[in-house]
């Protein structure tokens, strides 16, 4: 299922493609809902955002239990 504000910019014609985390870093690409052009994820960026997806969900958690505390 895909998150209807995780988007990305069609680099063809500038429509937004939904996209899921998960499963872009699985190698899954995704297809343009206007145009039909496909966006994916090189293996030379998976590092990037699996780490960039990690300090994310730290900086969440974190936000969590800030507000718990207040």
């Amino acid at each position: 299922m895909f998150s209807s504000d995780q988007t990305i910019p069609c680099p063809v014609c500038n429509s937004k493609i939904p996209f899921d985390t998960k499963q872009l870093l699985m190698g899954i690409q995704f297809s343009c809902p206007n145009c039909q052009a496909s966006i994916g994820l090189s293996q030379e960026s998976k590092p990037i955002v699996e780490e960039t997806m990690q300090k994310f969900n730290e900086l969440k958690s974190d936000m969590g239990k800030q507000k718990n505390i207040n």
